[in-house]
């Protein structure tokens, strides 16, 4: 089967849309599209995102053409005509499963238990769910934290398979133990940098990353890690040896590893190959979207500059 994997949407539409754009144009048949929670929080269209993630996972019973058509009359394209975009979203309804991530949480009104959000966050929070349709509120809410593939050997949660409830900020790899990653895959997301590590059995730390795709990663964290320096964007799971993978799927909305280019995951279950996808959008439509909604300055500017 194939996957495509993505995480931390954060409210950004126009980044939302050139993924699914360049799902339509670049991939061949996508058995499921995975969202690995923070659909919304910090970006100025959580609504519209909400109502794209419901049709892709519920198809129009649950949310009209009308309204997908009109989200789209709304956006940003650099270029592509509207209706190739809505041929590719169509293509993809109902393929959508969804988890939920400390954002959605807090901005449906249950406690994320993550710990406490910065005064930016917490006030883009509050904005959102001022705004958000109960429709939308009621999705969020209903979200699970987990999802487990067991005939595939791979699993989705927002950050640790261990602890989802908590969202422990995985910013180092050794937050990670190779007894407490579940399944043979994980895909998380939660700290916006992709990246994936490996996990052997007699090691109680982490081995090595597989891959690190940006240009500006911290280089202290990848000798704290001990991660390999090759860029590698694609690899196989080596499913003849016991090792675990964990693998960071990068943000759509906002990334923070020097790329504002939106990330995405390919996985095909069954040849087990891997690979990142970029995709370039809009980002001065996105920023000015938050500075219009009278959001924080540093979220504009970091919709630019991915940080």
């Amino acid at each position: 089967m194939k996957n495509v994997i993505l995480s931390d949407i954060h409210g950004n539409v126009d980044a939302l849309l050139a993924v699914i754009r360049e799902i339509g144009e670049k991939e061949n048949h996508i058995d499921s599209l995975l969202i690995v929670g923070d659909i919304v929080g910090y970006g100025a269209s959580p609504n519209e995102c909400c109502d794209i993630v419901r049709y892709l996972t519920y198809g129009r019973k649950k949310v009209s053409l009308e309204k997908i058509n009109k989200i789209l009359s709304q956006s940003c394209f650099d270029s592509l005509p509207r209706d190739n975009l809505l041929n590719a979203l169509v293509l993809l309804e109902r393929k959508g499963i969804a988890i939920g991530g400390n954002h959605d949480r807090e901005a449906s009104g249950e406690a994320s238990l993550t710990t406490e959000m910065n005064p930016v966050a917490m006030a883009a929070i509050d904005w959102t769910k001022g705004i958000l349709t109960n429709e939308n509120l009621k999705f969020l809410r209903r979200l699970p934290l987990r999802i487990t593939f067991r005939k595939e050997k791979f699993e989705i949660v927002h950050s640790t398979p261990s602890y989802p409830q908590g969202y422990e900020y995985a910013r180092n790899a050794s937050v990670l133990k190779y007894t407490t990653l579940w399944s043979r895959v994980t895909f998380g997301g939660h700290t916006h940098r992709p990246a994936a590590y490996i996990y052997k059995k007699e090691l109680s730390n982490v081995n090595a990353s597989v891959l690190i795709p940006a240009d500006n990663y911290d280089m202290r964290l990848m000798l704290i890690e001990r991660q390999s320096t090759n860029k590698i964007e694609t690899f196989n799971i080596d499913a003849t040896k016991e090792w675990k993978y964990y693998v960071n799927v990068g943000s759509v909305g906002q990334p923070r590893d020097g790329n504002p280019q939106a990330c995405y995951v390919v996985f095909d279950s069954t040849s087990k190959h891997l690979y990142f996808r970029r995709v370039p959008y809009n980002t001065e439509a996105a920023s000015k979207k938050i500075t219009e909604a009278k959001l924080s300055s540093e979220l504009a500017e970091r919709i630019l500059k991915g940080v």
